[in-house]
């Protein structure tokens, strides 16, 4: 699979949700609640996974001038 899968499910908000010892690169909803278990597509992993929020700080991905995701 690739990031597109994800996309086209709604997961277009890209984010760094970082423990301290993993740092996760995500694709989530839009409206996800950080402070709750939700779940993301991993863009290193390539793969859906469920994250305990409340374990991770989130920060969202600040895309490069000019470029904006595409949704569907």
């Amino acid at each position: 699979m690739t990031d597109n899968v994800a996309v086209l499910d709604g997961f277009t908000r890209e984010i760094i949700a970082d423990s301290g010892n993993h740092t996760l690169y995500l694709l989530v909803k839009p409206t996800t609640d950080f402070g709750d278990r939700f779940k993301a597509w991993d863009m290193d992993e390539q793969e859906y996974i469920h994250v305990n929020g409340w374990l991770f700080t989130c920060e969202d991905v600040e895309q490069p001038y000019g470029w904006t995701m595409v949704t569907a």
